[in-house]
């Protein structure tokens, strides 16, 4: 096909090796592999597809698939195909028009039909190179007419009236999977779902340009059933959209199933020859209109030059993606008569009105976002509409807690909210086939524009009292079904935060991201403010099957000082930069095999991030948020989150800075404290049990320059065997150590 390179489990054997290319391809091959990872029943699915598909094809004749030549017209298709397109976009050019679609469903059928774009019929096999040689190739009788129609949906799941488009407004656009399918689905027995979206996400894949689910279940399951590709490459007479298609009804690539790429069996289609295509010697944009006889496998008898003008083959050129074989055209009516018979049944297609029949003009469907959901009091929200269907010729807007509160027109100006709170907002559209409203309700959330929390030490508090939640810090996710959880393994207190591995994406992680967003504070006047956090983290290797390597997990740390309604990079950790985001080591010696669950032993195996100075703004209202990507690696810690002021110690790591020990510990009589002041200042020492218990106050008062030795009284304090916490602070800093009672 013109754009699309390599199938993803090709890609990912030859990853560093093709860093460079820019171009897309077709992600369905690793999709598979990672579904048969999650769910082993999938390979037992697969074998007997091909099983049965070699014996369906036993009696394959091709003279049963030739459609008559030379026609001006097309006889109706054999097959019609109700088809709902899922645009899920954010406001950006992904949020492709109508026409884009319709555009697109018509140059599907053009290829489906074997038809040039004025749509008369085409002569078999001779398309026009960049020479004018019409009479090029060696394949011209073997192009079929696969007479498969796709039309888009005239009625919806319920019945309704529908233009067979849903949009669906969604940040997610820029992580296209098979979650995201989930979240806009209709029935795909009697519906051909295909979701458009502005990338997709494969985990370290880069640059899919689209994939498919093979028609052979359980696989993802109903709920994923059809084909995700990037909105850049719908629409636009590109091939992308026909080859995942031909992935949906059971096509293969030319070299799919042998493991040297040149086996005869390759795709299971005789009539296309064998093609050898390894990435990591292959060339990755293979344009050879202008050699007839290019051929890479001479295993075949005849020995036949590659099918370059084939859409399942990775060729570019006006001379590639042109044409589906009659054995190919074969198969595919062997997967509509025997696995996606519903689909195409009379009554399905009266049930989704692409039967022919007239249906009725369909009313507007009232749609809108806000790209800032969050602002803060005083501030300003663009609300955006995206409302589909129509015409449309009025649009009424109406605005809680804004000002102003009402507006009639498509394009509603600034509204401002002055006062704290969570507010509905309303649009109705109308057109003369009917109305439509849309409420969402607590839609926009208001915050004080100004911090309770002056300048001082504060932390993310999941160890003492657990109360982190209630003192304003919050995780946030984009994948809910894996979060972060409490753990028996800290940096310097009793637990921290894990995010655990998901090596083989049971719980979707893979391209995710978790954030820890911190309360608001005020720094207006504050001198030297800190925010510091330690993780520890090993990277995940990738199997020898998906190429090898480390996984690309990233770590940033972030500012907003607008209530989170945009945020501002202050330092990123990732793999191949300066910055790596590994605790145990750089390269191989960063990550550790799937089958190995990373616990840090000690705080060598931890990190210390600190942002200060200029990377902190001066103003009364700054948040924080420590943002992890997962993409496949191994476990995540998180712990000892907090903010603060930097003492006239000039160090900002407070415990290293003051020279603090602990000697000797374990103890079973007494310990020493044992630090050095660089100057006056106000010290607290405070001793409590595991479970963040009062123990009592072992110093408080102020404490002049120089060294100082604090003793702990294993009787005077009435201790029992077991560990405690000792928490020292020193002016608005503090930390907290462990000690070991024998």
């Amino acid at each position: 096909m013109k754009k699309l390179l390599l199938a993803g489990t090709l890609l990912m054997a030859a990853m560093s090796g093709f860093a460079q290319v820019k171009n897309h391809q077709c992600g369905t091959d690793e999709h598979l592999h990672q579904m048969m990872q999650s769910n082993p029943a999938l390979q037992l699915e697969k074998v007997k597809f091909e099983s049965n598909m070699r014996e369906a094809m036993k009696n394959y004749n091709p003279a049963n698939y030739r459609t008559e030549s030379g026609l001006k017209k097309k006889s109706a298709p054999k097959y019609i195909i109700p088809v709902v397109v899922h645009v899920f976009h954010a406001n950006g050019n992904e949020n492709i028009s109508d026409a884009q679609i319709n555009a697109e469903i018509a140059f599907l059928n053009r290829s489906f039909r074997n038809l040039d774009p004025d749509s008369t019929f085409r002569r078999k096999g001779e398309f026009v190179t960049p020479a004018g040689d019409t009479n090029y190739f060696d394949f011209k009788n073997l192009a079929a007419d696969a007479e498969i129609e796709f039309r888009l949906a005239k009625k919806d799941p319920q019945g309704n009236c529908t233009n067979g488009i849903v949009r669906v407004y969604t940040p997610l656009t820029n992580k296209g999977n098979d979650d995201l399918k989930k979240t806009s689905v209709w029935d795909t027995k009697k519906y051909f779902n295909m979701w458009v979206v502005r990338t997709i996400n494969k985990g370290n894949t880069i640059g899919i340009a689209g994939y498919a689910q093979f028609p052979f279940g359980p696989g993802g399951g109903a709920s994923t059933d059809g084909i995700m590709v990037m909105s850049s490459y719908f629409g636009t007479n590109d091939e992308t959209v026909t080859h995942e298609v031909g992935h949906w009804l059971g096509l293969y690539h030319p070299f799919q199933i042998s493991t040297d790429s040149c086996g005869l069996d390759g795709d299971g289609v005789m009539d296309t020859p064998p093609t050898y295509f390894n990435p990591t010697t292959a060339e990755p944009l293979r344009n050879r209109c202008n050699n007839r006889s290019f051929n890479t496998c001479s295993s075949e008898k005849p020995d036949l030059p590659d099918m370059q003008e084939n859409y399942m083959d990775y060729f570019t050129g006006s001379c590639a993606s042109n044409m589906f074989t009659l054995e190919q055209k074969a198969r595919m009516h062997t997967v509509l008569n025997n696995i996606r018979i519903p689909l195409w049944s009379p009554a399905n297609l009266i049930a989704t009105g692409v039967d022919g029949s007239t249906t009725t003009p369909c009313p507007p469907v009232a749609a809108f976002n806000s790209q800032a959901r969050t602002i803060c009091a005083g501030g300003k929200a663009q609300f955006i509409d995206f409302s589909y269907g129509g015409p449309i010729t009025t649009y009424e807007w109406e605005f809680e807690g804004g000002d102003p509160n009402k507006f009639t027109g498509k394009n509603p100006p600034l509204i401002t909210y002055n006062t704290a709170g969570t507010y509905d907002v309303t649009l109705k559209v109308t057109g003369p086939n009917g109305t439509s409203t849309s409420v969402l309700k607590d839609y926009v959330t208001v915050q004080a524009d100004k911090s309770s929390l002056p300048a001082g030490y504060y932390t993310a508090d999941w160890w003492y009292q657990n109360n982190f939640e209630e003192q304003g810090w919050q995780f946030e996710y984009e994948n809910p079904f894996n979060q972060f959880r409490r753990y028996g393994i800290s940096y310097n207190q009793n637990v921290s935060m894990l995010y655990p591995r998901d090596p083989f994406n049971i719980n979707k992680s893979v391209g995710s991201v978790s954030s820890l967003v911190s309360p608001s504070f005020d720094f207006s006047n504050a001198s030297n403010p800190y925010f510091r956090f330690n993780y520890a983290y090993a990277q995940g290797t990738l199997s020898a099957n998906l190429g090898g390597g480390n996984t690309k997990d990233e770590l940033k740390v972030l500012t907003s000082v607008d209530c989170g309604k945009t945020w501002i990079s202050r330092v990123t950790y990732s793999d191949g930069g300066t910055n790596g985001i590994s605790t145990i080591g750089t390269g191989a010696a960063g990550a550790l095999a799937n089958s190995i669950d990373f616990i840090p032993a000690d705080q060598s195996k931890w990190k210390t991030v600190t942002i200060s100075g200029a990377q902190i703004p001066k103003t009364n209202n700054v948040r924080f948020k420590i943002e992890f990507k997962y993409q496949g690696g191994n476990n995540f810690y998180l712990d000892n989150v907090h903010t603060g002021l930097t003492t006239g110690l000039n160090n900002e790591n407070l415990a290293d800075a003051i020279g603090f020990s602990v000697q000797p510990n374990p103890f079973n009589v007494n310990t020493q404290l044992q630090y050095e002041l660089r100057q006056a200042e106000e010290v607290s020492i405070q001793v409590m049990d595991i479970l963040g218990k009062d123990k009592g106050v072992v110093f408080s008062g102020i404490q002049q320059a120089g060294t100082q030795s604090v003793e702990i009284s294993k009787n005077a304090m009435q201790l029992t065997t077991g560990i405690y916490l000792v928490q020292v602070k020193i002016g608005q800093n503090s930390f907290t150590q462990k000690i070991i009672v024998e």
